[in-house]
C-alpha cells in the first residue's frame, strides 16, 4: 500500500475521524506531517478527545469478547 500523500510506503494508518472511523496509510513522514502542516488539516477532522474516546472503547470491546470467549469455553458460567 502506498502513502496516500506521495509515493511511499505506507508504513502507518492516520485517522481522519474516529467517529465514524476513517483512516488513510502514511509514509512515517506525513504520519508526522500531516499534524504540524495546516495545509494537511483536512486529515485531521477529529475533536480533541475523540483519541482517546476511541480507544477506550476499543479496550472495553476488547476486554467483553476475552469475556465471552472464556463464558463460552466454560460452558456459559458466571
Amino acid at each position: 500500500m502506498k502513502c496516500e500523500l506521495c509515493n511511499q510506503v505506507a508504513t502507518e494508518k492516520h485517522h481522519i475521524t474516529y467517529f465514524p472511523e476513517r483512516t488513510i496509510g502514511v509514509c512515517a513522514f506525513h504520519g508526522d506531517e500531516v499534524h504540524r502542516d495546516p495545509n494537511l488539516s483536512r486529515y485531521n477532522q477529529y475533536h480533541y478527545g475523540d483519541a482517546k474516546e476511541f480507544y477506550g472503547q476499543k479496550q472495553r470491546i476488547s476486554k467483553f469478547l476475552k469475556k465471552m470467549a472464556l463464558q463460552r469455553r466454560h460452558g456459559w458460567k458466571r
